[in-house]
C-alpha cells in the first residue's frame, strides 16, 4: 500500500518535479562552489592589503555559506525521497538491482556533503565572524585560509562532478 504522498509525487509535487529540484540544487552547488574556487579565492589573493582581502572574501562567503547549505539540503533530501520511490517500485529486488551503485553514490554524497560543511562552517563562517567582530588580521592564518578554501572548494567540486558521473552511469 502506498502511502498519501507517494501517490501524488514526493512532498505533494508531481513525478519529475523532485528530480528537477534535485539537479537544479546540484547545478546551482557545483556552479557556485567552482565560482568559489574561480572567481572569489583569486580575486582575493589579488588584493595585497590583508583586512581588505578578508573583508572581500567575507563578502562573498556571507553568501556562499548559507546557499551552499540550503543547497546542499535540498540535494540531501531530493535524493532520499527519491531512493524511496526506487524502493517502493523496485520491491525486492531492489538492493540487487540498485545496491552497489547506490553505495558508491551515498558514499561520494556523503563526503560532498562533509567538504561542503567544512567549507561552509569550519572556514567561512570563522573568516566571516573573524571580519564582523574587525579581529586584527593574521597574515600568515588568512593565508592558509584562503588556500584552505580554494583547495576544499576544488576538491568538493571533483566529489560532487564524480558523484555525478556515478549518477549518470545508472
Amino acid at each position: 500500500m502506498q502511502s498519501p504522498l507517494s501517490k501524488r509525487g514526493a512532498f505533494g509535487y508531481p513525478r519529475g518535479m523532485l528530480l528537477q529540484f534535485h539537479l537544479l540544487a546540484t547545478g546551482l552547488y557545483l556552479g557556485t562552489t567552482a565560482g568559489l574556487a574561480l572567481f572569489t579565492v583569486p580575486r582575493a589573493r589579488r588584493i595585497a592589503d590583508g583586512a581588505a582581502r578578508r573583508t572581500t572574501l567575507a563578502r562573498c562567503l556571507r553568501i556562499y555559506d548559507p546557499l551552499a547549505i540550503a543547497l546542499l539540503g535540498v540535494m540531501v533530501m531530493t535524493g532520499a525521497w527519491s531512493i524511496t520511490e526506487y524502493k517502493q517500485a523496485l520491491g525486492t529486488t531492489y538492493f540487487a538491482d540498485f545496491g552497489s551503485h547506490l553505495v558508491w553514490k551515498l558514499g561520494l554524497a556523503f563526503l560532498v556533503v562533509m567538504s561542503g560543511t567544512y567549507i561552509a562552517f569550519g572556514l567561512g563562517h570563522r573568516l566571516v565572524r573573524q571580519d564582523e567582530w574587525g579581529e586584527a588580521v593574521d597574515e600568515a592564518k588568512l593565508r592558509s585560509m584562503t588556500s584552505r578554501i580554494a583547495g576544499a572548494a576544488w576538491f568538493t567540486v571533483a566529489l560532487t562532478v564524480a558523484t555525478i558521473a556515478v549518477a549518470a552511469r545508472r
